[in-house]
């Protein structure tokens, strides 16, 4: 049986809905949009010039995801970032990247893991987006070196879901702090490369946990600053 092709109009939807809320996520987790912001969809509709049908499902979907919440007869707000929620994250990702760095050490070539080499030092100018990309691109790189699709992309989706609190934190490291950071992610390199499990493990768990107190840091900073 020949299958049948969806509509023309129904794939059309489908990218105006796709777009809608890859841009919105997008401008949500690089706090183009800050936390606390209203949206409401007539603005957005105006905005991307549709209707606010698709408008109203990238926002449903982005609330089903925890980025925005609903504003009952008033529209839609910017979720806030919740210190215990950033917390929870910082936890569950430790545990995943300690199960990354077993299964690399176990399964990837002695070439991937030489690829980790350029995450030894930081070049400022070969980064557009800083040093929050540069860090982002290592973690999403051990996320990839796991082998275990299901691990990489609750990886990647936390790794994005946390990078609100990242922008915060990284704006407020003094700008020689972020050597340390690098030192850490070399500290990781070598032992992958050694294929030591349970170094790399500890050293993943400890690179984690300092960053959810740096991140814990400033957004309490940032509260009490409010």
């Amino acid at each position: 049986m020949i299958p049948v092709e969806a509509p023309l109009s129904a794939n059309v939807g489908r990218l105006l809905r796709d777009t809608v809320y890859q841009q919105l996520r997008a401008d949500m987790i690089s706090c183009r949009l800050a936390p606390g912001t209203e949206i409401r969809e007539a603005e957005l509709a105006a905005r991307f010039d549709m209707s606010k049908s698709p408008v109203r499902d990238a926002l449903m979907r982005l609330e089903r995801e925890g980025l925005v919440i609903t504003l009952p007869r008033q529209g839609y707000r910017v979720a806030p970032v919740s210190l215990t929620d950033m917390l929870d994250m910082f936890h569950l990702r430790a545990a995943l990247e300690r199960a990354c760095m077993e299964r690399i050490v176990r399964h990837a070539s002695d070439e991937q893991l030489r690829s980790l080499d350029e995450f030894r030092h930081f070049d400022p100018a070969a980064w557009e987006g800083g040093f929050v990309a540069f860090n982002r691109a290592f973690h999403r790189r051990i996320a990839e070196l796991g082998g275990n699709a299901r691990m990489r992309d609750q990886l990647n989706d936390l790794i994005d879901q946390m990078e609100r609190a990242v922008q915060v934190s990284v704006a407020n490291l003094r700008t020689g702090n972020t050597q340390l950071l690098v030192n850490e992610h070399a500290e990781i390199i070598d032992a992958l490369q050694e294929r030591s499990v349970r170094k790399a493990q500890r050293l993943a768990e400890q690179h984690i946990t300092a960053a959810g107190k740096r991140v814990s840091d400033s957004i309490s900073k940032s509260l009490i600053a409010g």
